[in-house]
């Protein structure tokens, strides 16, 4: 099983990888799914509380039955990537 911060380092680097800016998001499903199987519960659970906690790169778009998410902006999942001491140059 990854680590919590496994988990989110993943989560967060498809994210900037693949330009979840703007208008693009993905739903929380499909997030989840970016980590190994055993560990989309605990991804899920993770997902819910980054987008509420304050200052967060990660943010909540849409409403109702929708359940998407996206990053606040690009330099802010960098910079989230670096204070986690990942390698950021092929982003």
């Amino acid at each position: 099983m990854a680590t919590d911060e496994e988990i989110k380092v993943k989560i967060m680097r498809k994210l900037v990888r693949g330009g979840y800016v703007g208008k693009r998001k993905v739903t929380v499903d499909t997030a989840k799914g970016w980590v190994a199987s055993h560990d989309e519960g605990r991804a899920e659970e993770l997902i819910r509380d980054w987008i509420t906690e304050p200052g967060s790169p990660l943010e909540a778009y849409g409403g109702g039955a929708r359940d998407n998410i996206r990053l606040s902006s690009k330099a802010e999942g960098m910079r989230w990537l670096e204070a986690h001491d990942v390698d950021t140059t092929f982003l």
